[in-house]
C-alpha cells in the first residue's frame, strides 16, 4: 500500500510537466511539455482552493537549458 501510494505521488508531482496530444493516427499520447533539462519558476499569486483566488494562481515561467 505505501509503495503504491509513494507511487501514485510521484506521478502526480511529475505530471504536471507532460502534456497530451494527438498523433496522426488519431491516438492520444504523452510528450514531454518542455525540453530536457528545463528550469520552471513560479511567479505572482497564491496557490489556494477559494475559486475567488484563481486569478491570482502563480505563472510558470520556463527557463530553457540553453538560457539557465
Amino acid at each position: 500500500m505505501k509503495t503504491a501510494l509513494v507511487l501514485f505521488g510521484a506521478l502526480a508531482l511529475g505530471a504536471c510537466t507532460w502534456e497530451t496530444y494527438r498523433d496522426a493516427g488519431g491516438q492520444t499520447r504523452m510528450r514531454p511539455k518542455y525540453p530536457a533539462g528545463s528550469g520552471v519558476f513560479y511567479s505572482e499569486g497564491a496557490a489556494s482552493q477559494n475559486p475567488h483566488y484563481h486569478g491570482l494562481r502563480p505563472q510558470p515561467h520556463v527557463l530553457p537549458p540553453n538560457q539557465q
